[in-house]
């Protein structure tokens, strides 16, 4: 039996098509550059020549950061501002051939706590519901901007976007292994993380410890 096609909200579809756009944008910063040594030989004006240079480097760099966002990689939980992994969520998917058009608007709290979580399974996990949002606002017709949500809720950072369906098998992976809950709340699927404080809190609790400083 021929193996079942991948569902084009699977990870590996999305990762695939993430590689084709920076490809595609790797591909326009070569030639680029190389546009800009042609202009250099010819004799062009060293000081526009070396400032689009450097742009151009610049944006290369950009698109190399990008690629190292994809791979699954082995490494320890760290602390991590939520807000910065959305942003390099964001910035990937921004790639994606097909949603690259829908726009997505962050909405994030004042002062979040930072979380705790392997930084490539949270990106990865927002990757995942900043595509369920774009899927969704690619639908809205009057306006085409999808929104995604950071606020805090006691002792957790949640996640939140309007999107159709369950968290899918991938997502509610990716949140175990970040420590978090992925879940269907209302219209809106969220991603909820404990903060560091409280995963440190949890810590002291089994090891006996207390937060009550004795009075001497």
């Amino acid at each position: 039996m021929a193996d079942a096609a991948p569902h084009p909200d699977d990870w590996s579809t999305i990762s695939n098509e993430l590689l084709h756009g920076l490809v595609h944008a790797l591909n326009n910063r070569m030639a680029a550059l190389g546009a800009l040594v042609e202009l250099a030989r010819l004799g062009d004006e060293p000081g526009d020549t070396l400032e689009g240079l450097s742009d151009e480097l610049t944006m290369l760099g950009q698109v190399n950061a990008l690629f190292a966002l994809l791979p699954e990689r082995r490494s320890e939980p760290e602390a991590l501002e939520l807000s910065a992994a959305l942003d390099d969520a964001l910035r990937l998917h921004a790639h994606h051939p097909r949603l690259r058009h829908v726009g997505c608007e962050a909405l994030v709290d004042d002062a979040l706590s930072p979380v705790r979580a392997p930084r490539w399974a949270l990106v990865r996990a927002l990757v995942l519901l900043v595509h369920a949002a774009k899927r969704a606002g690619e639908s809205l017709q009057d306006r085409g901007v999808a929104t995604i949500q950071l606020r805090a809720d006691g002792p957790e950072v949640v996640v939140r976007v309007e999107a159709p369906g369950t968290p899918a098998a991938e997502l509610l992976a990716l949140a175990e292994r970040c420590g978090a809950r992925a879940e269907r709340e209302g219209d809106a699927l969220t991603l909820r993380l404990p903060t560091l404080a409280e995963l440190r809190r949890r810590e002291r609790e089994l090891r006996g410890e207390s937060d009550v400083v004795p009075v001497r």
